[in-house]
């Protein structure tokens, strides 16, 4: 036996990407509760007003109307065989089903051994405050300016040659500051091509090693870079290898909604740097206790340019990055052909 409910939505306004929806009538052929929303009509309401978007090219024309979406809801609380019973118009046909759809797996079950089919009136208004072509694009939030922190290590050929670029697993921290984001929008708010400026510092451990950097003439194509441990006969408590970079990104965007918050993003591209410069630094204690901290500012033969792949993952604003080097550390045959990768968290912020 079938239970016929239905929950009428009054009203919201859709450019505004939120329902404005006033209380829910149920009308019901049993009194049994069954198939309810788990967070009452208000949650449902609340759901559909975080979720809907109204039509673009409905609002360019001023195009209402009142959509009737049926569905069932099955002994597991799944919803599924969701169809227009009554159409208003197909834009906003599809985004009725859209939103309905999305409430799948959000059901108290229905009772007995019956599925419950429901009809769900959901109207669309373009009201006074609504402006055709308004620029959609501002509300677009990117997912790049924040904070980056991470870890990893330096990777090459014959890495037993270089022990010194590789003095434990993790040996390589990174934190990054990126201050500024754009994104172009390809698809709506679904897809885009996220740019900015960001900065980055990335330290090198060297363990015990001590650098030494050979050159015919300064700047000369044979410059050298290697280590040597305990060259300097100084037990090191910290010994690093730091360097700056400028960062620019080209990333593709794929995410769930306009705004970072309650958003799922992915950003897959690549990130061009320019290498500001670096820094060796040492600091420990002398066998008779003293203490003793150096520091020698290079550009270590670093290559001034470079970039690297990324992949950003994350809900809301926290995320998780990956970065492979697509080009060398190091300038050409000044010591190994390092391509450095990193991982770590990333904290995004809407400026």
């Amino acid at each position: 036996m079938k239970n016929i409910f239905a929950i009428s939505l009054l009203s919201f306004i859709g450019f505004s990407a939120r329902a404005q929806v006033s209380e829910p009538i149920l009308t019901t052929t049993t009194e049994e509760d069954c198939a309810t929303y788990p967070t009452g009509y208000e949650g449902l309401m609340k759901f559909i007003q975080n979720e809907v978007t109204y039509p673009q090219d409905c609002v360019d024309q001023g195009i209402s109307g009142k959509v009737y979406v049926r569905f069932m809801v099955n002994r597991s609380g799944n919803v599924s065989k969701a169809t227009v019973a009554k159409s208003a118009h197909p834009s906003l046909d599809k985004e009725a089903l859209r939103v309905t759809n999305l409430l799948h797996w959000n059901w108290n079950p229905a009772c007995k051994d019956s599925a419950i089919y429901m009809s769900l009136p959901i109207n669309f208004e373009v009201g006074d405050d609504t402006e055709p072509n308004e620029e959609a694009d501002d509300k677009l939030s990117p997912h790049f300016a924040g904070f980056d922190i991470g870890f990893g290590n330096l990777m090459m050929d014959n890495p037993t040659d270089y022990p010194y670029w590789n003095t434990s697993n993790l040996n390589v921290f990174t934190l990054g500051f990126n201050l500024f984001e754009y994104k172009v929008p390809i698809f709506k708010q679904y897809l885009g091509l996220t740019t900015g400026l960001g900065f980055n510092m990335s330290s090198i451990s060297l363990g015990q090693y001590d650098l030494v950097h050979t050159s015919t003439v300064p700047g000369g194509d044979v410059d050298t870079l290697f280590a040597i441990e305990g060259l300097n006969n100084l037990p090191y408590k910290a010994n690093n290898l730091t360097y700056g970079s400028l960062n620019v990104p080209l990333l593709f965007e794929v995410c769930s909604k306009a705004k970072t918050k309650s958003s799922f993003y992915l950003n897959v591209g690549a990130v061009g740097y320019w290498n500001l410069g670096g820094s060796w630094s040492t600091r420990g204690k002398y066998n008779n206790g003293d203490r003793f901290q150096n520091t020698v500012n290079s550009r270590f033969q670093l290559a001034p340019f470079g970039a690297y792949a990324t992949t950003r993952l994350g809900f809301d604003h926290y995320g998780l990055f990956v970065n492979y080097n697509l080009t060398p550390l190091f300038k050409k045959s000044a010591t190994a052909v390092i391509y450095p990768f990193t991982f770590g968290l990333t904290l995004n912020l809407d400026y």
